[in-house]
């Protein structure tokens, strides 16, 4: 039995339009490079400018803060169809949001150098980046599965 002469036609374009759409869509790997870009650029700054932890210049903090913000705005442009890792960019989202907040405050509690204030900020700093080694290792593990 001959086949229709659309046929040919018919199933070029359907294969034409099917590598479209995969060749279009981000691959988990590619997903999971640009989350990473934007956590490892974002670590790198923010420790250059608060001195990895140890500085005590309110000025310092202050650009630390500017970083997650950046952070933050970088990772919610990045496009995640996988439902996993938009759980992961969600998490790094709302801890480098809850960083620059708490990276504010202590700057500013340091700037009026109140000790209680400076000791309260503190903790809530380490509240805002505790997530971090968490979302770091779930990534990886996810990532490299």
């Amino acid at each position: 039995m001959p086949l229709p002469r659309q046929y040919p036609v018919f199933l070029t374009t359907t294969i034409s339009i099917t590598l479209l759409i995969v060749s279009c869509s981000d691959s988990k790997v590619n997903q999971c490079q640009k989350i990473t870009n934007v956590t490892n650029k974002a670590a790198s700054e923010a420790k250059a400018f608060a001195g990895g932890g140890k500085a005590k210049n309110p000025d310092a903090m202050l650009l630390a803060a500017d970083t997650m913000d950046k952070a933050a705005k970088e990772m919610a442009a990045i496009n995640v169809s996988d439902s996993k890792l938009k759980e992961y960019k969600t998490g790094f989202i709302k801890m480098y949001r809850d960083t620059s907040k708490s990276t504010r405050e202590f700057a500013a509690a340091l700037r009026k150098k109140e000790r209680p204030a400076v000791e309260s900020t503190l903790q809530n700093l380490k509240q805002a980046i505790a997530p971090e080694p968490s979302l770091l290792n779930g990534l990886k593990t996810y990532c490299q599965g």
